[in-house]
């Protein structure tokens, strides 16, 4: 009877652990999706609802990136990141991915990516940078 309640408890968990992938996501508020840039490698997205004011030179925001297809991954790649940018080092850290924590991300440039940079141009317009 142990292991049975056991087993149980650990489907319980798988079933929590991995729904996120198996069912659509329900948003508690609307996301407000604006395509900003386009290019060979993909296609960015910026949420406008979701750009939050953390201090006096930092934002939050929900962004959506679309990889485009290539040899490694046939089919293309879409992905999530709530990203914090600082406006005035125009930097930038991934602080979710596809809504996992990244714990402990460093602040980093943009390294001439055109897409990572029209996202903080963007957003720190529309948060009143």
């Amino acid at each position: 009877m142990n292991i049975i309640s056991n087993l149980i408890s650990l489907l319980i968990i798988f079933i929590i652990c991995f729904s996120y992938k198996i069912l659509p996501s329900i948003a508690i508020g609307d996301v407000d999706w604006i395509l900003l840039k386009e290019n060979k490698d993909g296609k960015e997205w910026l949420d406008l609802g979701s750009i939050k004011n953390l201090n006096k030179n930092e934002i939050s925001v929900l962004t959506k990136f679309y990889e485009n297809p290539n040899n490694e991954n046939k089919k293309g790649n879409t992905s999530l990141y709530v990203m914090r940018i600082n406006c005035i080092s125009n930097q930038f850290k991934d602080t979710s991915i596809d809504g996992i924590p990244t714990f402990n991300s460093k602040w980093q440039d943009s390294n001439n990516d055109e897409l990572i940079e029209v996202v903080i141009e963007k957003a720190c317009k529309e948060g009143g940078f």
